[in-house]
């Protein structure tokens, strides 16, 4: 089994990642991980797009004999021969491939002369500000920010564009920033999980959240309690955050728990 990154951005960064670790429990229960390969191909230098992480996350592979392949750059699946070439030459056998497509924006705003050579919005990345047309705000995987095109990202930038669109029609300065804010759960398989929180200039770093110390959410760290967390959020989804109520988290990343290294 092959999981191919074709190239960035895609719409979540970890979830490839979640993919590998649940194929490992699925083999394994089955009683035939020994008798499957499953190698993990990323255009990236490393299993993931911030160096801490990816480190962490590289050693979870190597732990549950996920092979690594890096830096291959998708140039052509060879579906008769089952190989997947990069530009570079390099070949990857598969018996079954799962390969993620790049993630474009939508053809609306190619057209419109408001995004780039991929389709996504130019935006001010801390006012979520059009660079071109002014009276436009953007959220959400519409805009090219330097940030995941996950869904934590657009419900931690709603505070900051709801501020700046009534500072705009007010005529007065867009004075709300976004960081760059995002967290996610990361299923690691076998009941257990990995939370990560980091934004633009701040990567993931291990520590506790949202509370130091007693988090009770372990931050790069492998636990059943992450687990249950992400299942919790189901919950939390439906009957929270689509009902339009605050969760008790800001927009910003806070340091608060977190271990600089």
């Amino acid at each position: 089994m092959v999981i191919n990154i074709a190239d960035n951005p895609i719409k979540c960064p970890v979830a490839p990642l979640e993919f590998a670790f649940y194929a490992d429990e699925y083999f394994t229960k089955k009683g035939i991980r020994d008798k499957v390969n499953i190698t993990y191909v990323t255009p990236m230098s490393g299993a993931f797009t911030k160096p801490i992480a990816s480190k962490s996350f590289g050693n979870l592979l190597e732990n549950k004999n996920i092979h690594l392949l890096t830096d291959f750059f998708l140039g052509e699946v060879d579906n008769d021969n089952k190989k997947i070439l990069d530009f570079g030459g390099r070949e990857v056998p598969f018996d079954c491939l799962i390969t993620i497509p790049l993630h474009s924006g939508d053809p609306v705003v190619l057209n419109s002369g408001l995004g780039d050579e991929f389709g996504f919005v130019k935006a001010d990345k801390n006012t979520l500000q059009s660079v071109i047309s002014k009276n436009i705000f953007v959220i959400g995987d519409a805009g090219n920010f330097p940030s995941s095109k996950a869904g934590s990202v657009a419900h931690f930038q709603a505070e900051v564009l709801h501020e700046n669109i009534l500072s705009f029609i007010r005529n007065k300065p867009l004075t709300a920033s976004f960081d760059g804010h995002s967290n996610c759960y990361v299923e690691t398989g076998f009941g257990k999980g990995i939370l990560i929180d980091f934004n633009y200039t701040t990567e993931p770093l291990t520590g506790m959240f949202p509370l130091p110390i007693v988090g009770p959410f372990a931050l790069l760290k492998e636990t059943r309690i992450n687990h249950w967390g992400k299942l919790f959020f189901k919950w939390i989804y439906w009957n929270i955050l689509l009902m339009g109520r605050k969760l008790p988290v800001s927009n910003h990343m806070s340091m608060s728990g977190k271990i600089s290294s």
